[in-house]
């Protein structure tokens, strides 16, 4: 499953949806603003996207994830518009046999996404950037 959306994204009922009695391992990836001594007073990051072009290539990497030997289960969700601190942008989660598979494409999947998917990010300050 992959999505983009504006809401909240839930990821208990996410992470619900990723377990069979075939899965040995499930992980999850929480993708979040933050703030650091270098990015200033940062309130939230803007998200955009070429939303049809995202789609098609959050769901061919859905779909090349899920031909990896022990992958059963793949979900894929960013979100899009203003995104605050603590909040979830993205949330990729990985049903597998065993641990090891899991890792390795859980780490393709979100390499994938930050090299070729068409979501861009706008940075937003609380005032003065450096205050």
């Amino acid at each position: 499953m992959v999505k983009l959306t504006k809401e909240k994204i839930d990821e208990t009922s996410l992470t619900e949806a990723l377990k069979s009695e075939t899965c040995g391992s499930i992980l999850v990836f929480l993708g979040e603003p933050r703030r650091s001594i270098e990015d200033g007073n940062v309130t939230s990051i803007e998200y955009t996207a070429y939303k049809e072009m995202a789609l098609k290539e959050l769901e061919r990497i859905e779909k090349q994830a899920l031909k990896h030997k022990g992958i059963l289960n793949v979900i894929i969700v960013h979100r899009l518009g203003a995104v605050p601190l603590k909040e979830t942008s993205l949330y990729v989660g990985v049903a597998s046999r065993h641990r090891e598979e899991g890792f390795e494409v859980m780490r393709w999947v979100i390499d994938e996404i930050k090299r070729i998917v068409p979501i861009w990010k706008e940075v937003k300050y609380d005032r003065d950037r450096h205050s």
